[in-house]
């Protein structure tokens, strides 16, 4: 509430001279001005979806957001919301309209652990458990982490109000609240690392050239639309390139016996590799070896035009 108080104090100071209060309730806030008076209804999200803002928006309520992600801010902006500790807002009502553009920026998640890498493989297996209730030593497991990391990250992930704790002591276990919630930031925080080979490779459709190479590469997959679209099939045709995930240790000349071509223009196929190799954790090996669905999913969040429908599609599937 403190930061609420700090942040309509400084709406105030922006639009003293325009005849405009702000006075904060315990559960509104009141705008008068030349033309009347008029409520909002307050209501606090901390660190929530793009679906929670989507549920709770309504013409007769202020969003206040504390620590959302940049998708979520992006759904709040057509909303009344103002942003906590600072950042954006957008406040109309009959009379007024109060509209700040400056850049949001989340709580920064300092001296914390991010969702990315081995943490965001920790992130990848609570979505694919749903409401499993899971103790840490059986997430650091499945996730192929050690129990230590495990438990900071789920430290940080009941903070955020993303798990929900049951038991006490050696008892302990969290159950995953948000999906959406945890989705979105594990979308903002991992980090796609960019391809180090981009080439042609003859084929009649992106399927038969992942799988092409998947038979030199068995321990590759398949990841980006391909592979969403396989576990949710939108789009009639997936554009290139397709994107192939090959381990830290392989050999990319293997990639001659097959007629690939290397081009930095005109590619349909392109390879990424990560150290470590994280995305293996929870491969998928039914027919076309693949990422999991959520990290499928996370390749394409961010993206635009039919591929953006295939994102939205298979999210709503997951959750």
């Amino acid at each position: 509430m403190a930061n609420l108080v700090n942040t309509l104090a400084h709406l105030q100071r922006e639009i003293e001279g325009a005849n405009i209060a702000v006075q904060l309730g315990e559960d509104q806030v009141r705008f008068s001005g030349p033309a009347g008076t008029s409520c909002l209804r307050i209501v606090s999200l901390y660190r929530p979806s793009t679906r929670d803002i989507e549920r709770e928006a309504a013409p007769d309520v202020l969003l206040v957001l504390t620590a959302p992600t940049q998708k979520a801010i992006q759904a709040a902006e057509k909303t009344n919301h103002v942003v906590i500790p600072g950042g954006s807002y957008r406040i109309v009502v009959p009379g007024i309209a109060l509209i700040g553009n400056a850049h949001a920026i989340p709580v920064a998640a300092s001296r914390q652990v991010r969702l990315m890498g081995r943490t965001g493989v920790v992130a990848e297996t609570l979505l694919l458990g749903g409401r499993r209730e899971w103790s840490v030593r059986e997430l650091g497991a499945d996730a192929g982490v050690a129990p230590a990391l495990a438990h900071r990250t789920v430290t940080r992930l009941e903070r955020e109000a993303l798990l929900v704790r049951h038991g006490e002591g050696p008892r302990t276990t969290r159950v995953l609240s948000n999906p959406r919630g945890l989705a979105e930031l594990w979308s903002q925080e991992e980090k796609i690392p960019e391809p180090f080979l981009r080439g042609f490779l003859y084929g009649s459709s992106m399927e038969e050239l992942a799988r092409k190479v998947l038979e030199i590469c068995p321990g590759g997959a398949a990841g980006g639309a391909l592979a969403a679209n396989i576990y949710r099939p939108v789009l009639t045709r997936v554009a290139p390139p397709v994107r192939i995930w090959v381990p830290d240790d392989f050999d990319p000349d293997a990639l001659d016996t097959i007629g690939f071509q290397p081009t930095a223009s005109g590619a349909n196929i392109e390879f990424v590799q990560v150290k470590e190799n994280p995305w293996r954790v929870h491969r998928s090996t039914e027919d076309l070896s693949r990422v999991s669905k959520w990290r499928a999913w996370l390749e394409i969040a961010n993206a635009e035009g039919r591929t953006q429908e295939l994102a939205e599609a298979l999210l709503s599937e997951l959750e």
